[in-house]
């Protein structure tokens, strides 16, 4: 399910961390954001870097921020931090939301993840943030779950809004698994060399899953949990897995209001498409320079091979937030 872990397992640690930005480089990216800005904090797993609570609170007092973790380092200690970091109420300055990745109930998410105790570790996570966030009377940080459908997980997924009520998060977000990151030399060159034939896209029963996604929705429903789905119809979800969605029916708006910033420094308004380096340019060379145009005009014109399966793109006729 996850495009590194071929990476993260075969190439030593030493390899993984050369060429990445220091804490002041990373700090030097963050002065030149807006601080309108919504700031991701990913990975990986942002939390092995040492000095990222340094560089995470440097952030929230900058803009608004979020991480994505998978909440097995998140400490007691470490999480009275973070929520100190954030703002009374939703869209102040400060740590705004959390999220973290559950695949399933238990033991099967420790199979998926390939991690003895990580579901054990992750709720513990999560349940220090939202205890502190409690105690301290405030709204944020909102926390969500993220499921991504699959294989592996799809006749338990009616059991996952149970779960994230029993953790007390806001939001269960399923998502579509895509495989286009697979690709080889992915973001190095023009995306359009890809076809869709060239990606191993995920097959699941069509009965089993449309039963279990219908399952989910009215599970949520009865609990009382916010469900966030792919931005499309149920029935398109359904087709991804099934047969193929039709990427006419579909845009993408990233390249006019996001930037990915890789861990050397490398800039993406998408991973497909590599539009220069933090090192070399500023943000604001990047965020108009002569790739970031071209690519802007193109995603005007069509989307991708790669695209099915990301999640940002949405259905031009039901758009509905992740």
């Amino acid at each position: 399910m996850c495009q590194y872990i071929d990476w993260l397992e075969n190439v030593p640690i030493k390899e993984q961390m050369e060429g990445e930005l220091n804490t002041d480089e990373w700090k030097n990216v963050i002065d030149q954001i807006p601080s309108i800005s919504l700031i991701t904090f990913t990975g990986g797993e942002p939390f092995v870097r040492k000095d990222f609570m340094e560089i995470f609170e440097y952030a929230s007092k900058k803009a608004r921020t979020h991480f994505i973790s998978n909440g097995t380092m998140i400490t007691e200690e470490r999480a009275q931090a973070l929520v100190e970091l954030a703002p009374k109420r939703l869209g102040g300055k400060g740590f705004n939301f959390a999220g973290t990745s559950i695949e399933a109930p238990g033991e099967l998410h420790d199979n998926i993840r390939k991690m003895k105790g990580a579901f054990d570790r992750t709720q513990k996570g999560i349940k220090y943030l939202i205890e502190f966030r409690e105690k301290s009377g405030k709204k944020c940080p909102r926390v969500h779950i993220t499921t991504v459908i699959q294989k592996d997980n799809i006749d338990v997924l009616p059991e996952m809004p149970k779960l994230v009520k029993e953790l007390g998060a806001d939001v269960l977000n399923l998502v579509t698994e895509s495989r286009a990151l697979d690709l080889p030399e992915l973001g190095e060159v023009e995306p359009s060399i890809y076809k869709a034939e060239n990606i191993k896209y995920p097959r699941l029963d069509k009965q089993k899953l449309t039963k279990s996604l219908t399952e989910t929705i009215k599970v949520s429903c009865e609990l009382g949990i916010e469900l966030r789905l792919p931005r499309m119809p149920l029935s398109a979800i359904i087709d991804y897995y099934t047969t193929q969605i039709n990427l006419e029916e579909y845009e993408c708006r990233n390249a006019w209001n996001t930037l990915f910033i890789g861990r050397t420094g490398d800039v993406y308004p998408c991973w497909i498409k590599k539009i220069g380096n933090i090192k070399k340019s500023t943000l604001k060379e990047l965020w108009n320079n002569e790739i970031m145009r071209e690519f802007r005009k193109t995603c005007q014109q069509h989307l991708f091979a790669t695209c099915p399966g990301c999640c940002f793109i949405e259905h031009k006729h039901q758009k509905s937030a992740l």
